[in-house]
């Protein structure tokens, strides 16, 4: 009969395997340097005179830093700026200009988070660091999760759509909504939380990946669900306090290092959660 594996225990293999290779944090301190020392992207506000529903919503875009809100393949661990922080003057781009530095921006997050998650494997296999193999896992993971989350938007795309311009024509309805796609995120998070760590380690297709992490959740709901609220915990956490601390003369540096121990550390925790319960 296998040993109890409990959260502590699955953060404790998690650093263990960071430890072993402490190079694994320069792709968190790479990028988090990236956030704090380089431009946001911004979009350029609308013309005054245009009162249309997109031009509202464009607008409501101009505050978000394209580098961050919406890179959506990073998986990476990231130290995001807070709005008190001093940063250089923001870059505005048109819509078209903004489109396209979104989904650069996200095919080199892919890219990034692909690598990242192929070198935490073979950390965690204590596998020879070839670079032809690595690049060979990188690959065939950045594919496989490029297509989980192609699949993932084409089934929110639609009522997501719908909601926002359900929402502009009627905004009495608003707490509904974002009640209803808190509620479903959270759902959805337990269910599918562990896509990219199945990708990682197993040979699977997009849909059945996602087939397998429901397969995965319904067999340990409550496990998967006081695992993933610790970790989220103990990350969001941290990142209060290391964004605190950037914030002080000269600290900046040992911020972000902090940040990314931890948030490497919790990735890999993740990793060794899913391989123990998976029996691999």
């Amino acid at each position: 009969m296998r040993q109890p594996f409990y959260v502590i225990d699955a953060l404790a293999a998690g650093y263990a395997t960071v430890h072993r290779q402490p190079f694994i944090l320069l792709f968190s301190i790479g990028l988090s340097a990236y956030l704090w020392l380089g431009s946001a992207i911004t979009l350029a506000l609308p013309l005054a005179s245009d009162q249309s529903i997109i031009a509202q919503w464009l607008g409501t875009l101009h505050a978000i830093d394209a580098r961050t809100l919406l890179v959506i393949t990073n998986l990476i661990p990231l130290l995001t700026p807070g709005a008190e922080a001093f940063t250089p003057p923001p870059l505005v781009l048109s819509t078209g200009q903004f489109g396209l530095a979104v989904i650069g921006l996200n095919a080199i997050a892919l890219v990034l988070s692909s690598v990242f998650l192929a070198s935490l494997r073979q950390l965690m296999r204590q596998e020879q660091p070839w670079l032809q193999t690595t690049l060979a896992h990188s690959v065939a993971i950045g594919i496989r999760l490029a297509g989980a989350v192609g699949v993932a938007l084409s089934i929110v795309a639609l009522p997501l759509a719908l909601s926002i311009v359900i929402v502009s024509i009627m905004p009495e309805t608003m707490p509904f909504f974002f009640t209803g796609w808190i509620a479903l995120s959270l759902i959805g998070l337990v269910i599918f939380g562990f896509t990219p760590e199945i990708i990682t380690l197993q040979r699977h297709g997009p849909l059945t990946t996602l087939r397998a992490s429901w397969q995965f959740a319904r067999r340990r709901w409550f496990s998967i669900a006081t695992f993933l609220a610790i970790c989220t915990v103990i990350e969001f956490g941290f990142a209060n306090l290391w964004r605190a601390l950037a914030m002080q003369p000269g600290w900046l540096a040992p911020a972000i290092v902090g940040n990314a121990y931890i948030g490497s550390g919790l990735r890999a925790a993740r990793l060794q959660f899913y391989r123990y319960y998976a029996k691999m």
